[in-house]
């Protein structure tokens, strides 16, 4: 194990909730580690609202286009081109998520890492790094590991997904892959 790297603050997953606090902690000068299990931006920007919203744009679409001659318009045979609506909304999707994560990596005092964290003490973090690179860990006066504890309403990819709760905390040690 190589020596740990030490933060003030940790932020485990990067939903609706994670990513402005640990914005606001990296700003606020606090050295802040951001750990994300597989994409930056949570459940709504990745599998609930963003796509979800996307789709039914297009299907929106489609059906006033079939309800033009109820208005005088006439736009002669509609169809749907499911592989260019998906696509769309991979596009839309990634534009999101990369917007999001460009953000984190250029915060002065914020290191994004990937991997998934679990607590091995009241104030210890575990990551399972998803590829193997610099260890890090946390310790110091730490403030909340918090994010995302109430899901998103719209979406029913989102009631499938743990989340993380505000659990207060003075200092944290962040261990790599044992």
């Amino acid at each position: 194990m190589s020596a740990p790297d030490h933060y003030q603050a940790i932020v485990i997953g990067s939903g609706q909730g994670g990513t402005p606090l640990c914005t606001a902690l990296a700003e606020a000068g606090l050295r802040t580690a951001m750990v994300e299990r597989q994409h930056v931006g949570g459940t709504c920007v990745n599998e609930g609202c963003t796509p979800t919203k996307t789709m039914v744009a297009s299907g929106r679409v489609a059906y006033l286009a079939r309800r033009g001659a109820d208005y005088g318009i006439h736009t002669g045979d509609i169809r749907v081109d499911m592989e260019r609506v998906r696509q769309r909304k991979r596009d839309i999707v990634d534009s999101f998520r990369n917007g999001s994560q460009k953000r984190i990596e250029k915060t002065a005092n914020l290191d994004l890492i990937f991997g998934e964290a679990s607590f091995t003490a009241p104030k210890s973090v575990l990551v399972r790094l998803r590829t193997p690179v610099n260890v890090h860990s946390l310790a110091k006066r730490s403030l909340s590991t918090p994010v995302h504890a109430q899901p998103c309403r719209h979406s029913t990819a989102s009631r499938t997904r743990p989340f993380s709760t505000v659990l207060p905390s003075w200092s944290w040690t962040l261990f790599p892959n044992i």
